[in-house]
């Protein structure tokens, strides 16, 4: 018997539900308890949960591992530690993050501005607040952003080209530096800066984002952090989100499918722990691109007339 077997048949759903106090009833449709739904889409099928709304279907483990907000694979190796006669499986090396040294100049900042059709002002201030640096990464001149808390680390080349595929790496933007946390909200406390408690805070996806946010704050009489999520696949990490509690969090949707769904998987993580939280559709592309398009400036008066998403 396969080890997905033996976790399904020592699990049964009625046990995995209350594991993670979940409650659903026995019959009839429910609100999914995965993420906001405020018309019933959900129902009991078998041993899983099917969402009638998504299409997506639930089983012992997938539940594990939304409760966690861990990968299914991280889930399989939990629960089957668990399994009688099992003994707990060494770990994977976790890599310790090494940045390179980074620097910092005017020049740097404007070529950046250029390339990502930002003002010099806004790129500058994501170096005052410690997030950007320059530097070489895998052999490319590359920008850099970082944190104080050293948790997550993402480059990308100045020329705005692909790094070119390497080992089981495919071609890609993007370089997550090895030993970053991929879950860990980049910008949460900027090593330039002491974060008031009470700001609020533009949660934003990826790289090109945080840095048309920090445009955005310069050009704008409005106060806020911004912080960013390096991938729509990445639920925010259990550690990180106590930082959130009580705060006001405006999320920056991408329109793509990928986009809606992280925004009202961040919206419900963070309404959990008590932040006051609104996602926002942004329409016409990504931050960035409407940042170049219509300027940051505008930008602001246009997230401020946007409907909620969630």
């Amino acid at each position: 018997m396969s080890t997905v077997d033996q976790i399904l048949q020592r699990w049964p759903l009625a046990s995995m539900l209350a594991r993670c106090n979940i409650t659903v009833p026995a019959r009839g449709k429910f609100c999914s308890p995965f993420r906001p739904d405020n018309a019933p889409s959900c129902e009991i099928y078998g041993e899983t949960i099917k969402d009638r709304s998504t299409g997506e279907t639930f089983d012992v483990i997938a539940i594990f591992a939304e409760h966690k907000s861990i990968s299914n694979s991280e889930a399989i190796r939990q629960l089957a530690d668990e399994l009688p006669g099992r003994e707990p499986k060494e770990k994977p090396k976790v890599h310790k993050l090494v940045i390179p040294q980074l620097g910092y100049s005017i020049t740097e900042a404007e070529r950046l501005a250029e390339l990502r059709g930002l003002s010099v002002e806004g790129v500058d201030f994501a170096g005052f607040l410690g997030t950007l640096g320059f530097g070489n990464v895998a052999g490319f001149p590359c920008w850099i952003l970082t944190d104080g808390d050293k948790r997550i680390a993402e480059a990308r080349r100045m020329d705005g080209e692909k790094f070119p595929a390497i080992g089981t790496l495919g071609e890609r933007k993007s370089h997550t530096l090895r030993g970053s946390c991929k879950s860990w909200p980049l910008g949460m406390n900027p090593p330039g800066v002491s974060v008031p408690p009470g700001l609020p805070v533009w949660l934003v996806e990826g790289g090109p984002d945080y840095l048309a946010a920090c445009d955005v704050l310069m050009s704008s009489a409005r106060e806020f952090l911004p912080v960013a999520m390096m991938g729509a696949g990445q639920s925010i990490h259990a550690v990180a989100l106590p930082w959130f509690k009580g705060r006001e969090v405006k999320i920056l949707a991408h329109p793509d499918d990928a986009g809606l769904a992280a925004a009202k998987n961040w919206h419900k993580q963070l309404a959990s722990i008590g932040a006051r939280t609104r996602a926002i559709q942004l329409n016409g592309g990504d931050l960035n691109d409407l940042v170049k398009l219509h300027g940051a400036e505008a930008v602001a008066t246009i997230l401020s007339n946007e409907h909620s998403l969630c």
